[in-house]
This record gives structure tokens, C-alpha cells and sequence, in this order.
């Protein structure tokens, strides 16, 4: 499986740089060619961090004692001082993955235990497999991309974004509304929730208005791969910008957040005179915000998120009648959703 860990323009072309997937820390760098690579952050040797070293002529240096590793396979090429008549071991190198590089986004994948052959290229796939995607409709628009590390679990942030997103981002001239637009849309690999959207220059319109809209916000996640699209639409259908957000576990309980926005130039087209003249057609019309706060986030009551699924849940709520009780009274809640 393709995890996406980062933005392809992050990365330089003559330094390592760092990422990380929950506890494992993995270093991204440009080879000769200019194809990124990725290594595990750990030198073999004396376990310093590889991305403390330098990329040079395409391979990666260790900072402490100057073992120097290639990309694709992460094998040992150079250490200093070795006699002329001794070899590296072939087997001697650092753990690869397998990269590939779509819409902006950087994916890793490794082999899985037993599993032989070479790893699928990410390229080789359907463009209707990544959620990653934006629409036809915006290729060749404006584009804007960015990354932060915020303080919540990657399984909270994307509970938010179907409960309470206004709380994780804002969109220049719209307020999100709680009017739902049918039930969650449940996918083998996807959750699909439409909500309304009003043009308004107030945070939060009356709710006399919430279904009287003009808009809509389409929120899609895929909670195997921690992704998410968010799409601004028209009732025709017709996206105004798509949100594509990778949601990364960090350290600690931090999440990282890479996301990269498409919008259609005409944004603010169909906006009240009222909304243009503020300027909601000017710059990137989406704002994410990097600190959440948490009393709003404990306050948020569950809703769509309640089809999340969690792999913890039967081992958690199955010993006891208690936690059994509290099974049912999710159940209940999803009926209501």
C-alpha cells in the first residue's frame, strides 16, 4: 500500500530532508537524476540520523562517520578509509522504499513481510484510485500548497473534518454549515458526506438559511491511507477548489498536515456583491488552520465520524456489559446520523 508523507516541493535538490510516519522516522533526497529517494533515518553503522548528512553526486552521506549509501536500494557504496582490496558486503546498507510522486505528493510503499516481487509503481494505477486528485474541471487553475504539524491524533483530525471542519480550516466568504445533504456515503475505501455552504460574510449564518444554499462542501476520506479531499461545489455540481490534505501520524501525539489547493480563477463568481468586494477572489481562498483548539475539538459532538472505523473498537467495548451497553449506544447514534 502508498502512504502519501510529504510535498515533492519540500524536498531540496542538494539536502536531505526529513519525515515522519508515526515512530519512523524516513529521509527523502534527490538522486543524480533529480527521482526522489527514501531511506529509513537511521545509518546502520552508529544509528545517527541520515538526514544530518549530505547528498552527494545522488547518494546520501552520513554525517558522523561518512558512510555514504545509494537511493534505490539503500545499499553501502563508500566508506572512507577502506583499503583499496576490501569490498563493502552487498548486504551491508540502510532500508529503501519505494517512491512515487503524484499531484504534488510524495507516496512510500514498502515490500510486506513474505511478500515477494517488486512493489506496484504508483503510476502504473487509475487516476479514479487516488483521492489525492483534483477534479478535471480545476486542471491548469491556480494552485497553492503547504505543510504544518498540529497538536491531535491523525484519527481525531480526520473525525473533525466530517464533524466540525470550520474548526480545521476556513474558505474566504463561506460559512460551512451542520445541514447535511443525505447520509454519509459509505465506500469500500471511502466516506463521502455532503454538507451546505452559503456565501456570507458572518462565521456562522442563522440556520433558517443553512438550507437555502447555493453551495455545497464535499468531504471525502480515505481513513486506510489517512487522506482527505475536501471540494467546494456549485448544485450543478461543478467544483469552485478542492482541498487535497495528507494526514500524516506524527510523534507524540502530532499529526502533520501537507495539503495542496486547486481553485477556479472565477472562485468568487457566483458570490454577492458584498462577499467580491472584500476580496475573496484574491489569493489561495483556503486557510488551514495549525492550531487548533482543543476545548472546541472535546466540545465537538460525533456525528458522521461515528463510520470512521477504528481497530481498537471490539477489543475496547466486547469484556465487559458496560462497554457492551455502550456498543448499542453507538449503534443508536449512527441510526440518528
Amino acid at each position: 500500500m502508498w502512504f502519501p508523507v510529504g510535498l515533492v516541493d519540500q524536498i531540496p535538490v542538494d539536502k536531505p530532508y526529513a519525515v515522519q510516519v508515526g515512530e519512523q522516522g524516513v529521509v527523502l533526497f534527490r538522486d543524480g537524476t533529480g527521482q526522489v529517494r527514501a531511506l529509513e533515518d537511521r545509518c546502520p553503522h552508529r544509528r545517527v540520523p541520515l538526514s544530518l548528512g549530505k547528498v552527494i553526486d545522488g547518494n546520501l552521506r552520513c554525517a558522523y562517520h561518512g558512510w555514504t549509501f545509494e537511493g534505490e536500494h539503500g545499499r553501502c557504496v563508500k566508506i572512507p578509509n577502506l583499503d583499496s582490496n576490501e569490498r563493502i558486503s552487498p548486504n551491508l546498507g540502510a532500508d529503501a522504499y519505494s517512491v512515487s510522486v503524484h499531484e504534488g505528493f510524495v507516496y512510500l510503499s514498502a515490500k510486506l513481510p513474505g511478500q515477494d516481487g517488486e512493489v506496484t509503481d504508483l503510476t502504473q494505477q487509475a487516476s479514479d484510485d487516488f483521492l489525492l486528485t483534483a477534479p478535471e474541471a480545476l486542471d491548469g487553475e491556480r494552485s497553492a500548497s503547504g505543510s504544518f504539524t498540529v497538536t491531535m491524533v491523525a484519527a481525531d483530525y480526520l473525525a473533525a473534518l466530517l464533524d466540525g471542519p470550520h474548526l480545521l480550516l476556513s474558505l474566504k466568504g463561506v460559512c460551512i454549515t451542520d445541514f447535511f445533504l443525505g447520509d454519509v456515503t459509505r465506500k469500500p475505501d471511502k466516506l463521502i458526506l455532503d454538507r451546505t455552504a452559503i456565501w456570507s460574510n458572518n462565521r456562522k449564518p442563522p440556520e433558517t438559511a443553512w438550507g437555502k444554499s447555493g453551495l455545497l462542501v464535499r468531504t471525502e476520506l480515505c481513513p486506510r491511507e489517512s487522506v482527505a479531499r475536501l471540494q467546494l461545489m456549485d448544485l450543478g455540481d461543478q467544483p469552485l477548489l478542492s482541498v487535497l490534505m495528507a494526514i500524516v501520524p506524527g510523534k507524540r501525539g502530532t499529526t502533520q498536515v501537507h495539503w495542496r489547493c486547486v481553485w477556479r480563477s472565477d472562485y468568487a463568481a457566483s458570490a454577492p456583491l458584498s462577499i467580491k468586494l472584500r476580496g475573496v477572489g484574491n489569493g489561495c481562498p483556503v486557510s488551514l488552520n495549525a492550531s487548533v483548539e482543543g476545548e472546541a475539538i472535546a466540545d465537538l459532538l460525533p456525528g458522521p465520524s461515528l463510520y470512521l472505523p477504528t481497530s481498537d473498537y471490539d477489543s475496547m467495548v466486547e469484556p465487559s456489559s458496560t462497554n457492551a451497553s455502550q456498543k448499542e449506544l453507538v449503534n443508536q447514534q449512527k441510526d440518528w446520523v
